[in-house]
């Protein structure tokens, strides 16, 4: 949900021309795709954490089992 509302933030602002952000270089890398993009790294990072980890779960349930006699 994160990802997804961040997605429209910065697509609704593009799609403006970028008119209602401020054009100063230092606010707009620093305060308006910097600070806001770490609201799409760390959810992104979190979502491939998830994906790794039930992908090593997922191999492991996999694994042929070996009946010991």
């Amino acid at each position: 949900g994160q990802l997804y509302g961040d997605i429209l933030y910065f697509a609704t602002e593009a799609l403006a021309g970028w008119t209602h952000s401020d054009p100063r270089p230092l606010y707009f890398w620093v305060y308006f795709v910097g600070l806001n993009g770490l609201w799409v790294l760390v959810p992104g990072l979190l979502l491939l954490d998830a994906c790794h980890q039930l992908a090593t779960a997922q191999r492991g349930h996999d694994r042929p089992r070996h009946k010991s006699h």
